[in-house]
């Protein structure tokens, strides 16, 4: 009795809290809000995530954690190694944080419109159209532009100072691989035509570049270009040539400048004029050495007061080297990789030439700037002047750098394209989402999740009792709709089998009246033991009855008859 009344205690129990669970679950229906399944998406995830394979969204997923993680570093940093001079020289420390918020947000902008561009567009001649406006920039700054620092490469439109050369960049690349996919990827051209237009497009920028002057943006767009041309497939007979050419213009170009030629006897020995020409090359080697193994942490740095010139700018590694150390400076240096690493992980996925060679070339040159900028602080280089991609204060940079960074996130956006096939199996569901109409004009059914909006139609669940006109007949007799309750379990249904009608009645035929056929059963046919005799018969079946004697439809013999024959 006691074990009874426990059992009855924890069953009651047992449907109290699944009817609390159910509750709750209603209630959290109600107000929209579900718990979703492991490894389920939302809505947002679905659209953006869920669809894109693995082999493309994770390179996506890392190139955008690590723009993201350099964008907020260079950020920081810039704030930290420029308070000082902006304090004692604008009044408030936070002068050139804003001003880079401010590129920051143009910046964002100039990426969103590249990010919106087809590449079908830059397979148009659209795409001749913006190297020749751009060019033409380039053109006006050796008339109209401002000189600072000894070079002219500036220009003010609108009130906006801005560098050409920085947006000349990406449209260079944008060119050389249009003409790399016409010769490589759809054979339009013959070889001959690609050198051509490769020179054109190529040589004019290099020739307004070398007249500003601006060597290290030469070094970065041919060093960008000729890695795109050895991806792309080019002959080792180019190739040799072209190294040619490079290395006897690059001599040339810094033998016909001065300064070019004292940066190049100090990248050699800094110490040798340690106040003069390798003034800045020695305070970069000793803020790193000052830095030691962690760092002197963020906003201790001692040269940027008023010691290193160009603290937030050019020479802002050296300032990050001594405030997160050693250590700082190589996590920094893996983000910058995996950026790199990532954007030609999406180059390697592209579907088209094109593709690749857009992806390959934004990537390179975002690893030359870096690798130009850091050599030259080390003294591994001579100091050219490049800042570090979206670390170091500037607004063209910057908005150069995002550009670059939004082609590759173009690419891989078109890596993944929508075939005919596609938007079939898309539109090929059994289900759809919460409160979503389903397709074929059938309304979302008020019915549990995973059946709601079911093209299949409103579901109808099945009635506890079968219509009683369907009967099922076993081999001792007719098992009626009472009998199939029973089976089910129904409380109130009494198992009551029909009672198998004499042989006398199994032997009627169907158009005789009687028990048989008003209970539905069948009657049945004994063909034979011998298949001899079902192969003889001629479209008629003999019957048996309950004396062994023989029943003929008409036509027919009987077995007798039929064995005789």
């Amino acid at each position: 009795m006691a074990k009874s009344t426990m059992r009855a205690a924890a069953e009651e129990r047992h449907d109290a809290g699944s009817a609390g669970e159910a509750g709750s679950r209603t209630g959290r229906a109600a107000r929209g809000r579900t718990r979703r399944a492991p490894g389920e998406h939302s809505a947002l995830g679905e659209k953006l995530i869920g669809t894109v394979p693995a082999r493309i969204m994770r390179p996506r997923i890392i190139f955008i954690a690590c723009l993201a993680a350099l964008v907020a570093f260079g950020l920081l940093m810039v704030y930290s190694s420029s308070s000082v001079e902006a304090l004692s020289e604008y009044g408030s420390s936070t002068y050139f944080l804003t001003a880079q918020l401010k590129n920051l947000l143009v910046a964002l902008a100039a990426a969103a419109v590249a990010l919106a561009v087809s590449m079908s567009v830059t397979r148009s001649a659209l795409m001749w159209g913006a190297w020749a406006f751009f060019t033409a920039l380039l053109a006006a700054v050796l008339v109209v532009g401002e000189e600072s620092g000894g070079a002219t490469r500036w220009i003010v439109i609108a009130g906006f100072q801005f560098q050409p050369s920085e947006l000349e960049k990406p449209v260079v690349i944008l060119t050389a691989a249009m003409i790399m996919n016409e010769f490589y990827g759809e054979h339009a051209i013959d070889g001959q035509g690609f050198i051509v237009r490769m020179a054109i497009a190529l040589g004019v920028p290099i020739l307004l570049l070398i007249l500003e002057p601006d060597f290290g943006t030469c070094i970065i767009i041919v060093g960008t270009v000729f890695l795109m041309c050895v991806l792309a497939g080019i002959s080792g007979r180019l190739v040799g040539s072209a190294l040619l050419i490079i290395a006897v213009v690059g001599i040339a170009a810094i033998v016909a400048e001065p300064y070019r030629i004292a940066r190049f006897m100090t990248m050699l020995d800094p110490w040798q004029d340690a106040y003069g020409d390798g003034y800045q090359a020695t305070l970069a080697i000793m803020a790193f050495a000052s830095g030691g193994l962690f760092g002197r942490g963020i906003g201790n740095s001692t040269m940027k007061y008023n010691y290193l010139p160009e603290a937030h700018n050019d020479y802002i590694l050296a300032i990050i080297g001594e405030e997160v150390g050693f250590v700082g400076t190589l996590i920094f240096f893996a983000v910058v990789a995996g950026l790199v690493y990532s954007g030609f992980k999406i180059a390697e996925q592209a579907p088209t030439t094109q593709g690749k060679m857009i992806a390959y070339g934004c990537s390179t040159m975002i690893c030359l700037q870096y690798l130009i900028n850091i050599m030259g602080i080390v003294g591994v280089t001579p100091m050219t002047g490049k800042p570090l991609p979206f670390i170091s204060y500037g607004g063209s940079a910057l908005i150069g750098a995002f550009i670059l960074a939004a082609l590759v996130m173009r690419v891989s956006l078109e890596s993944n394209p929508k075939t005919v096939y596609d938007a079939r199996r898309a539109g090929m569901r059994v289900v759809a989402e919460d409160g979503e109409a389903a397709a074929d004009g059938f309304a979302a059914s008020p019915v549990p999740r995973g059946i709601e909006g079911s093209t299949a139609g409103v579901p109808h669940p099945r009635s506890a009792r079968r219509h009683e006109g369907f009967t099922v007949v076993d081999g001792m007799g007719v098992v009626t709709p009472d009998d199939r309750s029973a089976r089910r379990g129904d409380a109130d249904a009494r198992p009551r089998r029909a009672t198998r009608p004499p042989r006398s009645a199994q032997t009627r035929l169907p158009g005789q009246t009687g028990e048989l056929d008003r209970r539905g059963s069948y009657e049945r046919v004994r063909l034979g033991s011998d298949p001899a005799d079902r192969l003889r018969s001629r479209g008629v079946q003999t019957r048996y009855d309950g004396a062994g004697g023989t029943r003929s439809g008409g036509r027919g013999r009987g077995r007798g008859e039929d064995h005789g024959r």
